[in-house]
């Protein structure tokens, strides 16, 4: 047998065989995530934080807009075409969020899309104002906790339903968001961000890492 021959036929076929190991390994772990939520999910402008640190890993679809209620979050879900993706994440937010079409205050960049929140918006004068004044007299007046949290409990509910048959992940951020976690596969960040807060996602640029591992490994497993 020539032995030079086989040894350059078997050099290529090593090669060949890596190339395909590469190629399927890439084919296995290249997922198409949807990725809803609040402000912890969103895009912010200019920034890098964990979801572009996952869309450098994964395809992903960021809907998640800053500031949102539950309602919202739910809507960015039945907005979209759920057959498109492997693998749905959510971040939920605080059920202190009120819906609103059109905020009093936000109507431009990151924030544009958000809802009613009291810290945001108590102590800002409203002389010129009306519908700052409105919100502002809502929470005085008629706010409910009790009836924001079981609305909230019937959304995230009525979210696990939507996506109970697929490949879902829940964060939360917060601790009362974590509160109300009714889902089997949540992963709560909440100890971390009181640790690493930070100006991008909420969090520093450590902190936004170890969001990114711990969910890279969640959905790789």
């Amino acid at each position: 047998m020539d032995t030079c021959w086989y040894s350059m036929e078997r050099k290529k076929f090593n090669c060949y065989e890596r190339r395909l190991n590469r190629n399927l390994r890439s084919r296995v772990v290249s997922l198409k995530i949807l990725l809803a939520g609040d402000s912890f999910a969103a895009k912010w402008p200019g920034k890098n934080g964990w979801p572009e640190l996952l869309a450098s890993k994964h395809t992903v679809t960021n809907v998640a807009q800053a500031g949102v209620s539950e309602y919202k979050i739910l809507n960015q879900i039945k907005n979209s075409n759920l057959d498109l993706f492997d693998y749905i994440i959510v971040s939920h937010t605080s059920p202190s969020r009120v819906h609103t079409r059109e905020h009093p205050i936000h109507k431009q960049g990151l924030h544009k899309d958000c809802d009613l929140i009291y810290n945001d918006i108590c102590e800002r004068n409203n002389w010129f104002n009306p519908s700052l004044r409105s919100a502002q007299d809502y929470f005085k007046y008629h706010y409910d906790d009790e009836y924001q949290i079981d609305m909230y409990l019937l959304i995230r509910q009525e979210i696990q339903r939507l996506l109970g048959s697929r490949n879902y992940l829940s964060i939360t951020h917060s601790r009362i968001s974590t509160k109300y976690a009714i889902e089997h596969d949540n992963i709560s960040f909440s100890a971390l961000w009181q640790q690493h807060r930070g100006k991008v996602n909420h969090y520093t640029e450590k902190g936004n890492l170890f969001v990114y591992k711990d969910i890279l490994d969640t959905i790789n497993k």
